[in-house]
């Protein structure tokens, strides 16, 4: 019934590029010794909720600044939260929603860019992350290199911040946190507690999966990537439940950095970087040029 009485437009947006081995994505064995991939950095924006009603956009992750990467990498074409909204008629300041899958830097930079915006995050995320800084900060000396390799300890300063303005909603599992839009707990999977976005429309329903899913093919070929910070058996049980939400039309998942996100779904060029049109509401149409 839920799909019957909300409808959202989905776009998920290219902001970056990086390029990491294959097999960092795709997984050992299955990816290794391919070379070096292209990827995107993607987060996505959601327009719509119930037919009849004003449609609301929601911001799922928010990139990152472009002033630090794990590995001292410059990457080029980064391209603002604005810079990204405005090409479907959006404006960070007119987001009231953003959900952050995880607290990796390139998935929960430029929160400060949402001035009007209340954050949802799982518990399991927020304090796990504060654990390993709380160990790199009393064991000086202490090897952080992979613990804290993809975290930019500023953007734990910037969320505390925003807890203390009473910005931040911290889940304990999963949340319907607008209508037919649900964060979905995948405790000890690719970080301590990483969330996916369950998005039902008239088409159906889709996944918003963050890095829950980097490529197609993970879910595909039920292979973990190479990259884990959590238990890969739980990335794999993640998988299912995701294929379940989707009756098994992977098509219907937004991974976190596949390349064929831009050329499963209609794409194009705007600004420095793709965009993908994931589904369009009747009530919105279109935003392809």
């Amino acid at each position: 019934m839920r799909a019957m009485t909300v409808d959202y437009s989905i776009w998920s947006f290219a902001y970056t590029h990086s390029a990491l081995p294959h097999d960092f994505f795709g997984g050992t064995i299955q990816h290794s010794n391919q070379g070096i991939a292209q990827v995107p950095m993607v987060y996505s924006a959601l327009l719509g909720g119930p037919t009849g009603e004003p449609p609301r956009p929601i911001v799922i992750d928010t990139g990152m600044t472009g002033e630090w990467s794990s590995a001292g990498v410059q990457y080029r074409n980064v391209e603002t939260p604005a810079q990204v909204l405005a090409k479907v008629g959006l404006a960070p300041e007119a987001v009231e929603t953003v959900i952050l899958t995880h607290l990796h830097f390139d998935h929960a930079g430029n929160m400060r860019a949402f001035p009007n915006a209340r954050f949802y995050l799982q518990r399991l995320e927020y304090e796990g992350w504060r654990e390993q800084l709380r160990i790199n900060l009393e064991h000086a000396g202490f090897d952080a290199g992979w613990r804290l390799g993809s975290l930019r300890p500023d953007d734990i300063g910037v969320l505390e911040g925003l807890i203390a303005e009473g910005r931040v909603e911290i889940l304990d599992g999963d949340r319907e946190i607008a209508p037919g839009v649900t964060c979905r707990l995948a405790a000890r999977t690719h970080t301590f507690g990483s969330q996916w976005v369950e998005v039902h429309t008239q088409a159906g329903p889709y996944v918003i999966a963050g890095d829950c899913v980097y490529w197609y093919c993970n879910v595909e070929d039920m292979w973990p990537p190479g990259f884990v910070q959590g238990d890969s058996w739980k990335v794999l049980d993640c998988y299912r439940a995701i294929l379940d939400v989707v009756g098994g039309e992977v098509d219907r998942i937004v991974p976190g950095h596949d390349p064929e996100l831009f050329t499963r779904h209609p794409s194009w060029v705007a600004g420095l970087n793709e965009m993908a049109e994931i589904n369009v509401a009747a009530a919105i149409g279109s935003k392809r040029p």
